[in-house]
């Protein structure tokens, strides 16, 4: 059979394109589908065009620089009295080196800010000073991030958990919360609904949608830290309402009070505030409209700490330059974000396979806290890295641990970032087997997570570490 020129062409382009392509594949595609081990359901997160992320990142170099956060406290004064817990010995010089805070001279300028900022707070403020903890099922059940939360409570006032989902599916030891069966819960991480038509989730990344009637029961919960438990003031945040709704809000020491949500269209983000009575042991929470979508319930205090725990179960933290830029702007902009807490890299580790992935996947977390820079320029940042992990079939560690915590460390590094080394912190290899043969147990037999107990720990290892430079910035003030 004969061929013309332009036919043999057209044959072989493909063929040689594909050739050319090859060595690349397996860069681009981190995660390999071999010995019949199936992809984490968020593994998706590293796998999109980066003609999207390219976009997405341009949306960041239009927000404007966030300069009204920028503190002048020159004649600030310390309060050398506050509470501190017994655990924060030390300063940051006489730290061990495995529990010290990594960074640039601009990452820990930002932190200073932070600490600013705390010694600035008064009863008298109308905002808290708020700290965002993402990251993945590490920090579930307000692990971790409940301990940093009493904690620094503590020492500088405020109260309430912080940010909560109109429906939890994860049981927290900061609340107890009941919802009916008529939301629906949306994720930008996990199992996608491929019929939502925008990614505007706001800070949690999720949202809950009601059409119709809904409701929320909130009571403290009886084993929860103890500032948990006192709620002066409740805010519903609100995105898309097409056509308005309402809310229902009574308590036992609350009498029944309703707000109306006002119309607002996809992107747009609303704020309801209400205070309450003290001693509130029960909160009853009602939502009727059409396709209302929650973003957040938060519960809190007007002044002090407020610090939100946010997990996103197996995420790689690939998620902030996938949310609507100017939506996440809007429900973050007016909020004093003191410091950002991201923990991840535990969902990556047993699916990356050499060096190149690693790289590939820190230069992608630098991303994402670009982004965050974008939206909070002088929010200090910090990178939690993952803790211990071990194959529990032969009770080995993950070859390719050590280089994610690497390559994370050099993301932090890159965008003046800070990095605390949790694998460091445990003991180094083989720490998380050890873990979870102590007594009590630390760890579970997963050799992936921690018990409640080791949670807690290493939230008392965190806030000594942070307490650390606390102290030696007010030890330099003085």
């Amino acid at each position: 059979m004969n061929h013309q020129p332009h036919q043999t062409i057209l044959f072989l382009a493909p063929l040689i394109l594909l050739m050319f392509l090859a060595p690349y594949a397996e860069e681009y595609f981190l995660e390999e589908k071999k010995e019949g081990v199936d992809p984490i359901p968020t593994w998706s997160e590293l796998l999109d065009e980066e003609d999207e992320e390219i976009v997405l990142k341009s949306d960041v170099d239009q927000v404007e620089s966030d300069t009204t956060q920028s503190l002048q406290l020159d004649s600030l004064e310390i309060d050398f009295s506050r509470w501190i817990p017994d655990y924060a010995a030390h300063s940051a010089s006489t730290l061990p080196d495995s529990l010290r805070l990594i960074g640039t001279e601009l990452a820990f300028d930002k932190l200073y800010t932070f600490f600013k900022k705390l010694e600035s707070i008064s009863e008298t403020d109308t905002e808290p000073v708020e700290i965002f903890h993402w990251g993945d099922s590490q920090i579930e059940g307000d692990r971790i991030s409940g301990l940093l939360r009493s904690s620094w409570q503590k020492s500088w006032g405020g109260s309430g958990p912080g940010l909560l989902p109109a429906y939890q599916p994860i049981p927290a030891l900061s609340i107890r919360q009941e919802s009916d069966e008529n939301w629906t819960r949306y994720t930008r991480f996990g199992q996608l609904d491929s019929t939502l038509e925008h990614s505007a989730y706001g800070p949690m990344a999720a949202f809950c949608m009601v059409d119709g009637d809904a409701q929320i029961t909130l009571k403290p919960h009886p084993s929860g830290f103890k500032l948990n438990k006192v709620w002066p003031r409740i805010k519903f945040s609100i995105g898309a309402a097409p056509l308005g709704g309402n809310i229902t809000l009574s308590g036992v020491t609350n009498a029944y009070r309703a707000f109306s949500i006002r119309p607002a269209s996809t992107s747009m983000h609303n704020e309801i505030v209400a205070y309450l009575e003290d001693g509130e042991t029960e909160l009853t929470i009602g939502f009727e409209g059409y396709k209302i979508e929650v973003t957040g319930i938060e519960l809190g205090s007007s002044y002090g700490v407020q610090l939100h725990n946010i997990p996103m179960r197996g995420s790689a933290g690939m998620i902030f330059t996938k949310l609507d830029t100017k939506h996440f702007k809007r429900t973050i902009e007016n909020r004093d974000v003191g410091l950002m807490i991201l923990q991840f890299g535990g969902n990556v580790v047993p699916y990356i396979r050499d060096t190149i992935a690693a790289q590939r996947y820190g230069r992608r977390f630098a991303k994402q806290l670009a982004y965050l820079k974008g939206i909070k320029p002088n929010t200090a940042i910090l990178v939690v890295g993952p803790s211990d992990m071990g194959d529990s079939s032969d009770d080995t560690t993950f070859p390719m641990l050590y280089s994610v915590i690497e390559n994370l460390k050099l993301a932090a590094e890159s965008e003046d970032c800070l990095f605390w080394d949790t694998h460091s912190v445990m003991g180094g290899r083989g720490s998380m087997l050890k873990w979870s043969e102590s007594d009590p147990k630390l760890a579970s037999p997963d050799l992936i997570h921690f018990t409640p107990k080791g949670a807690r720990l290493i939230g008392k290892q965190l806030d000594h570490s942070i307490r650390a430079e606390y102290k030696s910035w007010t030890q330099w003030r003085r």
